[in-house]
């Protein structure tokens, strides 16, 4: 897995550019839906889980990078002793993205966020409720400066940590007239 990122990392790089001259408008707002996978080990066999976030994001002036507060809903699914076991995450983290190729049509974005999380058992018998910090790595694509794609992980607690794909849209973003 650490070999796909560095792949991926190295493409991002390749095809970079690394000053943004597109000026953009500074506030945008995102909404996406998405699934999950658990990636611990932990109980039962492990399904695909719903995803949705709210993120706020500004957009530096002249500058690849953005930085943002995200609302996150997301739950770790598992089948265990014929039963669903469904783990809900809900975090608020702070995020910052730096964008290659800043405001093309096809711009690719690599980002880090931080910050903490409620974590609840909400369907199911197994399992602890927490609140913790959580580490979010991403990468992903924003297409027509509106749709982004993007591909995280949820580090936080045992049982509640995943990965996911999600779609979203970005209202007010674009290139400033």
């Amino acid at each position: 897995m650490k070999y796909l990122y560095l792949i991926i990392l190295s493409f991002l790089f390749v095809i970079a550019e690394t000053k943004a001259n597109t000026p953009l408008k500074p506030f945008e707002f995102e909404i996406s839906l998405g699934g999950t996978y658990g990636i611990d080990k932990y109980v039962g066999n492990k399904q695909i889980g719903p995803a949705f976030a709210l993120e706020g994001r500004y957009n530096f002036y002249n500058s690849p990078i953005d930085v943002g507060m995200e609302l996150y809903g997301g739950s770790t699914a598992r089948n265990y002793e014929d039963t669903n076991l469904s783990n809900r995450i809900l975090s608020l983290s702070a995020f910052s993205d730096y964008n290659f190729r800043r405001g093309k049509k096809f711009s690719p974005f690599i980002g880090i966020g931080i910050g903490i999380a409620s974590c609840k058992v909400v369907q199911g018998y197994y399992g602890d409720d927490a609140v913790k910090a959580i580490f979010t790595p991403r990468l992903g694509v924003e297409i027509l400066n509106h749709f982004r794609i993007t591909a995280y992980s949820r580090l936080g607690y045992r049982g509640y940590n995943n990965i996911g794909v999600s779609v979203g849209y970005a209202f007010g973003a674009g290139k400033k007239r």
